[in-house]
């Protein structure tokens, strides 16, 4: 089993909130929310320009933005001397906040333990071949079984290149369950634009001239709506 990572080891947390006409905006429901690296900049600026507390401004300089949670709260990282700089300076009052927001509290953020979900070697080869015809049919490159084969070794150099026949059997599985379709132009994948018309009448005509013990397959037209396809 994989070790526990941490994450946001030896962070600062700074609630804030903001000021004047910005707050009250904020309290009547304002969905606006400001650029987490832009408050970082301003915070980081505001307290590197203390040249008066030269201890401050080396410390607020090796700030890096660690993250920006909703409801104003800055994530902060630097060296462990600097962190302590920024706790003493709040201990003082002296921290500065960035313009135009007041910091309500400082606090250390403990690290959050993130336990890695291991992932199996095995990749269904359906799900990489709807993959696979999605990207070329977005890229709008013809796909083909040839042109497929040449995608999957260029973008899928870990999985095993399936030969023609496994290949031609599982796009014919994908086509019956409407997950991909064929048409002249290549293959498609079946998106909710994409309508199935059964030609029932057809069906059948061409019933009555085939035997019973052969009936003929099912005539499906497709049409999608999708611009480009």
């Amino acid at each position: 089993m994989a070790r526990p990572v941490q994450l946001a080891p030896g962070s600062l947390a700074l609630v804030l909130s903001r000021q004047g006409l910005q707050e009250r905006a904020t309290e009547a429901g304002d969905p606006e929310e400001p650029s987490g690296r832009a408050v970082f900049r301003a915070f980081r600026r505001a307290n590197a320009r203390c040249f008066w507390n030269a201890r401050l401004a080396r410390a607020a300089s090796r700030l890096a933005f660690q993250g920006w949670l909703r409801r104003g709260v800055l994530l902060v990282h630097a060296p462990p001397a600097s962190l302590q700089v920024l706790r003493d300076a709040w201990r003082r009052r002296a921290l500065r906040p960035p313009r135009g927001f007041r910091i309500r509290a400082v606090g250390d953020v403990f690290p959050v333990q993130m336990n890695l979900i291991a992932q199996s070697q095995f990749i269904p080869l359906a799900e990489v071949l709807c993959c696979a015809v999605s990207d070329m049919n977005a890229a709008q490159i013809v796909v083909t079984q040839e042109s497929l084969l040449e995608h999957l070794v260029k973008h899928y150099p870990g999985i095993a290149v399936p030969s023609q026949d496994i290949l031609y059997t599982t796009l014919g599985t994908l086509i019956k369950e409407r997950k991909i379709y064929h048409t002249g132009e290549g293959y498609f994948i079946v998106t909710p634009q994409t309508y199935f018309i059964t030609n029932t009448t057809n069906q059948e005509n061409k019933k009555a001239l085939s035997d019973e013990s052969h009936p003929m397959p099912t005539s499906v037209t497709y049409l999608d709506t999708e611009s480009g396809i």
